[in-house]
């Protein structure tokens, strides 16, 4: 008895393993290719609204096919990446992190988004049933393990973008024209709106962008962002004057408000590394332990600039002018100028790096790259830091003698 127990129980274990297993196969790869939609069968995208983390602050974008009569529920989602793969972190800094397509069904989509607080709109495409037939047949075949992975471009290749050109590759779309053309606005400026309340990422953001993210976006580029292209699909028509979405639902709503932003910004902390680094000035070891401090922290973030400019492959990390105010070679002439006996190439260095700085704070509202507002007093900073090596000033015993003796003077005339 006790053996065919065991017997019938390996038989239900081996059975529902096996049932298992070939649903995993199934939704791993998008479902059985020889699958024709029905006539009920609805093809939508989904726009999941920002979360509070860095990574999910600019929303989120997926397609759903939905079949009822086919048992079908399934979401493809281009914005997933796997932890675990090999030198994840120095691939993702270099620009190499594969991206990949991942399917799951809507029931394990939408939980996450619930915990976060996040709201899901779907907006129904106005498809005939050829075309979403044909739309689901790619999607099945680009769910293959040969074929789900691709290169992610945060502006050109993501999550959204690579929805907007399954829909344009497969149905004849007539997007919209920006009503507001003469407005238009750079890739930095679209996405500052959504950085108002993480004044830090937006600072770490401005550091590592170069000027590709300050071109100018067409409408079509604005898609970005999934907030945008819920707009442009929105108002999009298809060649024939259908409108490409018919029906917009809320699927699930937004849970709580965002949080505000922190008071210590990065405005703030600069300009009280500024105060501190002019009052440093007032003693020569107090002046050469800030410089070294101060200077270390730009070398290293001339070094990042430098990296990801030249080293990874992440496009908008191109020619950043950031490099202009956080040469890495301060470090050294900075040391020379404290530890070292300074020579004329070190003077013409920092006459150098003293125009460099005035030149960058004069024309600030003309250089053709978005710098970020707490630079400004970073920039200010090195202007005059340069001053006394650039003119062979002995800024200490100045202030010393105008500051100090003129009041051991005064006193001992009172005396």
């Amino acid at each position: 008895m006790s053996s065919l127990f065991n017997s019938e129980l390996s038989k239900k274990g081996f059975t529902f393993i096996l049932i298992f297993f070939c649903y995993a196969v199934v939704v791993a790869n998008g479902g059985n290719s020889n699958i024709v939609l029905s006539d009920k069968a609805e093809l939508t995208m989904l726009t999941a609204t920002p979360g509070e983390d860095l990574y999910s602050v600019f929303g989120h974008s997926a397609l759903r096919v939905n079949d009822p009569e086919n048992n079908i529920d399934l979401v493809y989602n281009y914005g997933t990446f796997d932890f675990d793969t090999p030198n994840f972190y120095l691939k993702f800094v270099r620009g190499r992190l594969m991206y990949k397509l991942s399917v799951s069904t809507y029931k394990y989509y939408e939980p996450s988004y619930r915990r976060e607080g996040r709201a899901i709109y779907e907006q129904v495409l106005e498809l005939n049933r050829q075309e979403k037939q044909r739309i689901f047949e790619f999607l099945q075949e680009n769910a293959l393990p040969e074929n789900r992975y691709y290169r992610y471009d945060f502006f050109y290749d993501n999550c959204a973008t690579r929805i907007r050109d399954v829909i344009d590759d497969h149905v004849a779309v007539e997007w919209y024209e920006d009503p507001y053309d003469i407005d238009r606005r750079s890739f930095r400026q679209l996405l500052a709106p959504y950085l108002e309340n993480m004044p830090w990422s937006k600072f770490g953001i401005d550091i590592a962008l170069g000027l590709p993210a300050d071109k100018v976006a067409t409408r079509y580029e604005y898609m970005f962002l999934p907030d945008e292209m819920f707009i442009a699909f929105a108002m999009a028509k298809m060649a024939d004057g259908r409108p490409l979405v018919g029906e917009h639902r809320v699927l699930l709503e937004k849970g709580w408000p965002h949080q505000p932003p922190h008071p210590i910004n990065p405005k703030l902390v600069c300009w009280l590394i500024f105060a501190i680094g002019i009052f440093s000035m007032l003693n020569k070891y107090s002046a050469r332990i800030f410089d070294m401090l101060f200077f270390t922290a730009l070398c290293i973030n001339g070094l990042l600039i430098i990296f990801l400019w030249f080293v990874s492959e992440h496009e908008a990390a191109n020619s950043n002018m950031n490099l202009l105010w956080s040469l890495p070679t301060h470090i050294c002439f900075f040391y020379k100028y404290h530890f070292r006996t300074i020579n004329n190439f070190s003077r013409w260095y920092f006459k150098f790096v003293m125009l460099l700085s005035a030149l960058l704070i004069l024309f600030w509202q003309w250089i053709p790259q978005g710098f970020n507002p707490a630079f400004f007093p970073l920039v200010l900073l090195v202007f005059v830091k340069s001053v006394p090596p650039a003119l062979n000033i002995d800024l200490t015993g100045l202030i010393y003698s105008l500051f100090v003796e003129k009041k051991k003077k005064a006193s001992s005339s009172e005396n």
